[in-house]
């Protein structure tokens, strides 16, 4: 440890630090450094995520939280009611063109009784 406060303390005092002569002192030189700056990216990157997941808090956690204790309770929903499927056809190649409304049928159904609403819909069918 001693002497990564010693190669931070020469980078800082001289402009350019001074590289040693061998090859193994040039080695670990260059491993401190390195180990130094890995540190310092890996140091950064906790800061940032740190700042994130506060913002996360501060701008999404604690409003919505707010918001659902402000909300008033719902009234209970109706009893639903349950369908009876009707009897299925055979389909033959005759009926080629219904079947895209038969498929579009079976999804409506499927959406309108166990799914919640959504903002997508059916538009268009294209051959393949």
């Amino acid at each position: 440890m001693r002497s990564f406060l010693t190669l931070a303390e020469n980078v800082a005092v001289n402009e350019m630090a001074q590289v040693p002569e061998g090859a193994f002192d040039k080695l670990m030189y260059g491993l401190n450094v390195s180990f130094i700056g890995i540190v310092t990216v890996f140091a950064v990157l906790a800061i940032i995520m740190g700042v994130l997941y506060l913002f996360r808090l501060y701008f999404y956690d604690i409003p919505n939280k707010k918001n659902s204790e402000n909300a008033q309770p719902k009234a209970a929903p109706a009893p639903a009611v349950q369908k009876v499927a009707a009897p299925v056809a055979n389909v033959t190649t005759e009926d080629d063109e219904l079947v895209p409304v038969v498929i579009a049928a079976a999804v409506a159904a499927y959406m309108e009784t166990n799914a919640p609403k959504s903002k997508y819909r059916i538009r268009s069918f294209k051959r393949i």
